[in-house]
């Protein structure tokens, strides 16, 4: 069962990690979040949910206007070949959420640690 929002939230406060949370439906493109957000301040950023060739998955997280190149990236981190976006049952069974609902928070989920 993947840990809920009020767990982690729990998790935080006893690190001493105050939080401060705007909840939104599922967001699918940078687009889409900018238009939501409007003036909210803040560094924002976008989260992808990867997998290479040999089954290897990765979570990256990058500036929101970063663009990104899987061909060269997947250089970058060692992938096992081609890179390509997680199916989304994977990304459920490893971290709990949806697509459009992917945050590095659900690492929380990830016990068995394979998500890099």
């Amino acid at each position: 069962m993947p840990a809920t929002p009020e767990d982690l939230f729990v998790r935080l406060d006893a690190l001493g990690i105050q939080t401060t949370t705007h909840s939104h439906p599922p967001l699918y493109t940078v687009e889409d979040s900018k238009a939501l957000r409007g003036s909210l301040p803040g560094g924002h950023c976008k989260n992808l949910f990867l997998k290479d060739k040999k089954g290897q998955v990765w979570l990256i997280v990058a500036d929101e206007d970063r663009e990104i190149d899987l061909k060269r990236l997947r250089r970058q981190i060692g992938a096992g070949g081609t890179l390509s976006f997680g199916k989304p049952e994977l990304l459920e069974e490893l971290l709990g959420v949806k697509p459009g609902a992917v945050t590095p928070f659900a690492l929380i989920n990830d016990t068995g640690q394979q998500v890099r």
